[in-house]
This record gives structure tokens, sequence and C-alpha cells, in this order.
């Protein structure tokens, strides 16, 4: 990047946040602290009113606005990308919000740009999950509202598990996106302890003007890690084909993959941390002969059991 297209692009990150570490800065733009104190002078020195320091950050004074931003062809699609996501994995007053910012965003873009980018939408779909079609009312924008402004909020909730709706007082702390459907992860006041709430069984939120603190909690994804994988997650190794390996894609994650050592005679050796052995080993069933279960010998002896009651009950059935 030259000189002038990074103090250009240096102006729009400012105006991105109420104040921008320095750090952030030297990572993005991949130069020194030096060169980032000498393009900040450059840009006080052309007006932009520029506050703050290399302790607190810097910002744009409150009142200073850029002309309107010209995107070019490769970052408008970009843009339609997340648009092409956002309509197969968000609510309907978020695809709604987000199809007004792209009229806003088609509008400053040049002619030949705009018909550059219709020809390009035509052709670009996402194919959903069969669960994820047809998403829901998830309430995503009160709740990116609640999280981003640290209130509480108020919420009915069904639980699936034991088919109850109840009304909770929750701290949001974060959302993610997993499985195909966003999830509220809080401190719920009712059972006193973090949850991960999926956004589409709220059936009502309510912001409240009680204004929480997220530090006082774990953070939210080292909370989901730990539920995803477990605190008391155990290792196991498995050995399998080059064409399983291929077949198992992204389901090996659902099932604590960690890695993976091409072996010489073209076979894969793959280690897996869960807590969860039994779900393993009726996974690793589905793949036959062309997975060997290396260890532990707790695993072994659960796939040679499920093997067992396989065995005996189709054999009783066609008796």
């Amino acid at each position: 990047m030259n000189r002038i297209d990074r103090l250009n692009a240096l102006l729009i990150h400012l105006q991105g946040k109420p104040r921008i570490p320095i750090d952030e800065l030297e990572d993005r733009f991949e130069v020194s602290r030096r060169t980032i104190f000498r393009d900040i002078k450059s840009l006080m020195e052309a007006g932009v009113p520029i506050g703050g320091d290399a302790g607190e950050g810097y910002f744009i004074v409150e009142g200073y606005h850029l002309p309107p931003v010209v995107f070019n062809k490769e970052e408008a699609s970009a843009i339609l990308l997340g648009a092409k996501f956002i309509e197969k994995a968000a609510d309907s007053h978020t695809v709604e919000a987000f199809q007004k910012a792209m009229y806003k965003i088609k509008a400053v873009l040049k002619y030949s740009d705009k018909e550059f980018l219709d020809n390009l939408e035509e052709r670009i779909s996402i194919r959903p999950t069969p669960q994820a079609d047809q998403f829901p009312d998830s309430h995503i924008a009160e709740i990116q509202m609640a999280i981003a402004t640290n209130r509480l909020i108020s919420m009915t909730y069904y639980s699936h598990y034991t088919d109850t709706t109840t009304a909770r007082e929750v701290e949001p702390l974060g959302m993610v996106f997993y499985s195909s459907r966003w999830h509220l992860i809080g401190f719920c006041r009712l059972r006193q302890d973090l949850r991960d709430f999926r956004a589409d069984r709220i059936q009502k939120v309510k912001i409240l003007p009680e204004e929480i603190d997220p530090k006082k909690h774990p953070h939210y994804l080292d909370f989901l890690n730990d539920s995803l994988i477990g605190t008391d997650a155990k290792e196991a190794v498995i050995i399998c084909t080059g064409m399983i390996a291929r077949m198992m894609g992204d389901q090996k994650y659902y099932m604590g993959f960690v890695s993976e050592a091409k072996l010489k005679d073209g076979r894969y050796r793959m280690k897996f941390v869960t807590p969860y052995y039994n779900y393993l080993a009726k996974w690793l069933m589905m793949f036959g002969k062309d997975v060997e279960i290396e260890s532990p010998s707790e695993l072994q002896g659960l796939a040679a059991t499920y093997a067992k009651e396989l065995l005996e009950h189709h054999s009783s059935v066609f008796v």
C-alpha cells in the first residue's frame, strides 16, 4: 500500500471507533510506530482534527466527517458476499436492515460498478442447511443493542430439553453463530450461572435500564469453548484411510478434532479431544473397517460394545 492510500485508509479507520490504540494501527497497516506517528502528523497538518496520544489511543474530534465513501469493485463484491450470508443466517429484522444498508452502498457506486454488482448478485447464492432454512425472528437486533450498551435484558425462553418456558433476567455477554444458529451467551440470574441460549428459542426480549459489567464474568468465548469441548475432555487417537479423512470433512470438528498427520502408508493419524467418548465411538462406527482406534482402550471397548449390540440387533431382526 502506497502512502496516499495508507493515509486515506488511516483516516477511515480512525472514524470507525471512538478511540483507536496505536497497536491496532500498527497491526492493520503493518508499519512501524514511527511511521504511524508521521502519518497522523500529516493528517493533522492537512486539517484533520485528531486527538489523543500513543498511550490512550487516537480519535477524530466529534463533528468531523469525511465525504461519502466510494467503494471499488472488490470491496462491493465482498459486501455482497456478506449480504448473501446474512440472508440465510439472520432473522427477518436483521435482513431488512442489511438490505437498506445495501441500497445506500449501491447508491454511491459508479454506474459501471453498479452494473458489475447486479450481474454478480444474480450468480451468487448460499444454499442453507435444512434446519437453517426459513430463519425465525430471533430478536438479534435487541440482543445486539443490549450487548453494545451493557444493559440487562428480560426474556422469555423455551427450553427444548425440558419442554418448558421460563421468564429470565440475563446479563448478555456476547453472540456466537455455530451449528447454523445464533446463540446468546450470558449470565442467567435465574440459574446464577453462565448459559448458552439459542436465539431462535427466545420468544420475547425487553432491554432493561439496569447497566451490567461484563468484566465480572469469564469471557463468553472461553465459556463457549469449555462448554463445547468440556473441562474434563480426554484425548483419543484414530487411524483412517485417506478417503475417510476426506469424507469426514467439517464433521470432525464437531467431534473434537484437534490435529492430523499423514503416515507413510497414505493413511492419517487423527487426534480428538472430547469428554464424550460414547458419541465419538458411535460416529466412528459409520466409517466401518476403514477406521482403527489406536487409543484409549476405553474408546476401543465402547466401539466393540456398540458393534456387538448392533450385530445382535440386526441378527434378531432378520432371523
